[in-house]
């Protein structure tokens, strides 16, 4: 995977193991562009009776999201993970 991180991937879910039905827990497997690597990975883990749900063309970022880069060291990351959010506009 691009972003290497299937090994830590596979082994949380393999830790957490899978749901007990009573439980109700749902799991969700999201991707901005849900490229075929990570639908194999998804498949692997998910029950064969799962929604696949798209919005827009599957591989491909929408036009419309804006990506923005904040370098922050460990201990400040979650401050400006807040101060990001604070900053966005409210007419979304």
């Amino acid at each position: 995977l691009d972003m290497g991180f299937e090994v830590q991937l596979t082994a949380a879910i393999r830790a957490l193991g899978p749901p007990p039905p009573s439980t109700g827990r749902v799991s969700l497997m999201c991707s901005a562009t849900f490229p075929s690597e990570i639908q194999r990975l998804a498949a692997q883990f998910l029950d064969e009776r799962y929604y696949f749900v798209t919005v827009g063309r599957v591989g491909a970022a929408v036009d419309s999201i804006e990506q923005n880069l904040v370098w922050a060291d460990d201990a400040d990351k979650y401050r400006e993970t807040i101060n990001t959010m604070q900053a966005m506009p409210r007419d979304f």
